[in-house]
């Protein structure tokens, strides 16, 4: 089995950066709790560039970044154990160095880096299982059958779950869907 694991806002708490990189340059008090759709950037009146050019910011900035929860290294690891883990990420190329240092930095171990294109969808891509805090990403892989596992962000609430699509407030609670659906035989591992 082949999961697909993300990294912004599933592994590296980046939107904890991002707030203070953009109250700062912009002089507001955006809150993390307040971003309550996947294109926030748009009812804060930025440009697709300003969006991403805070997230390049956030990125340079990787040593301050924080992880989603305590021992992830361990708990990705323990993910590991249930299929071939890729990372597969939307974040820009100048960043991606960046992010294989936090990565490094937080002792997570992955089989391959994948980069696709900050727009692109994932759900085409050759996997079994994907992490994700993308609405469109969830939708789109659970469309195609793909086990769609959405990670708890106040920007991901409005996902319906079905069949394929799972919430999880941890990677913990993933590990435990993926064992569910292979003991109930839905999946192969």
């Amino acid at each position: 089995m082949k999961l697909a694991l993300d990294v912004d806002s599933v592994l590296a708490d980046v939107m904890v950066i991002w707030n203070i990189i953009y109250n700062k340059e912009y002089n507001k008090k955006l809150k993390k709790e307040d971003i309550n759709a996947w294109d926030f950037w748009k009812k804060l009146n930025l440009s697709r560039k300003e969006f991403n050019d805070i997230f390049t910011k956030t990125w340079n900035q990787w040593d301050t970044i924080p992880s989603t929860e305590e021992n992830l290294g361990s708990k990705v690891k323990e993910l590991s154990n249930l299929g071939i883990v890729d990372i597969v990420t939307g974040r820009s190329k100048e960043t991606v160095p960046q992010v294989k240092e936090w990565l490094k930095k937080e002792n997570i171990v992955y089989n391959k880096f994948i980069r696709v294109s900050s727009n692109a969808l994932k759900g085409n891509l050759p996997y079994d299982v994907f992490i994700d805090d993308s609405p469109y990403n969830i939708i789109d892989a659970a469309k195609r059958n793909k086990f769609s596992l959405i990670y708890d962000q106040p920007w991901n609430q409005g996902i319906n779950i079905n069949q394929n699509i799972f919430r999880v407030n941890d990677i913990t609670e993933a590990i435990q869907i993926i064992k569910d659906l292979k003991k109930n035989s839905v999946i192969k591992l």
